[in-house]
């Protein structure tokens, strides 16, 4: 771990927001009408002035007293060194896109908040290990993504609020309707889904032929795969078949989708509470040339 204050305090509540996420549905959500915008430098701006309105919204809906940033560090991770192709369905970023990844830490230090991210993991095990560190010291954590990965880390204290289509539009998934959202009982077994069905987004291969139901159907019946398979013999025919022959592909893909909890990191508490320092802000805003904004933090 971490950083060595132990909290007490009920009421602080911390929003972790997945940077990248918010900066490639932004990005995405402008570029596909043609309205890159950019300052009178150049730079592409689009990404970063939809992330601050998301950002903004969600810090305005939700209300936290602390925000955190989590960002991918853009190294490959240990799971990639686990499976080679992980994530290699992906292509490149966008030009337009690519300077707008270091100029987000920029503009989220301008607004004081802490960006955290580690070489060899990815933005989800920072969540997931600042999630439990503060949630086991009672923090109510709200995690703003639109990665439903995140949901494995749900539990008593951490919600996770999945951005949807439309602005300011959310789904947050807690304990009381993480059933009915999902499918499955208990948030750990969100990987135990995975594994048994993959997932395309990040090439994780999972076992051929078995898609969200059967695998719901499975995990429903059995649990998770170590009792699915001590008790394969209650699945009959092909599908007992199939899993029998990707069995190690099948417990690979449940390694790959799960996010490590335990990455070390620096946050002290104090440090990631919510409060503006407005002269900073609006000389980081007026390099990006975001009028609105300006107007918007200069009464």
């Amino acid at each position: 771990m971490t950083g060595n204050n132990h909290i007490e305090d009920q009421e602080n509540s911390i929003l972790i927001i997945d940077s990248f996420a918010l900066l490639f549905r932004g990005f995405y959500a402008t570029a596909v009408t043609g309205n890159y915008m950019r300052n009178s430098q150049g730079l592409y701006t689009n990404g970063l002035y939809q992330f601050t309105r998301y950002m903004l919204d969600a810090i305005e809906r939700f209300k936290p007293t602390h925000v955190i940033c989590a960002f991918d560090m853009g190294e490959k991770t240990f799971r990639n060194d686990m499976y080679s192709d992980y994530k290699a369905n992906r292509g490149a970023p966008p030009e337009e896109l690519v300077p707008q990844f270091g100029k987000l830490w920029e503009l989220v230090e301008a607004f004081e908040i802490p960006c955290m991210g580690k070489v060899g993991y990815e933005a989800d095990d920072m969540i997931g290990s600042i999630a439990k560190y503060y949630s086991n010291q009672g923090i109510e954590i709200n995690v703003l993504t639109g990665d439903k990965d995140t949901l494995q880390l749900i539990n008593e204290k951490t919600n996770v609020t999945l951005m949807k289509k439309g602005f300011g539009n959310y789904l947050t998934i807690g304990m009381d309707n993480f059933k009915e959202e999902t499918g499955v009982t208990y948030p750990y077994q969100i990987i135990e889904m995975k594994g048994l069905m993959g997932d395309a987004s990040d090439n994780i291969p999972g076992c051929p032929k078995v898609g969200p139901k059967t695998a719901i159907k499975l995990i429903d019946e059995f649990e998770n795969i170590n009792q699915l398979f001590e008790n394969i013999d209650q699945v009959k025919g092909k599908l007992q078949e199939r899993l029998l022959e990707n069995k190690e592909l099948i417990y690979l893909s449940r390694e790959l989708a799960t996010i490590h909890t335990d990455v070390t990191f620096q946050c002290h508490l104090d440090d990631c509470t919510y409060v503006i320092n407005q002269e900073k802000l609006i000389h980081k805003l007026k390099e990006f040339e975001f009028k609105s904004l300006i107007r918007k933090f200069a009464v």
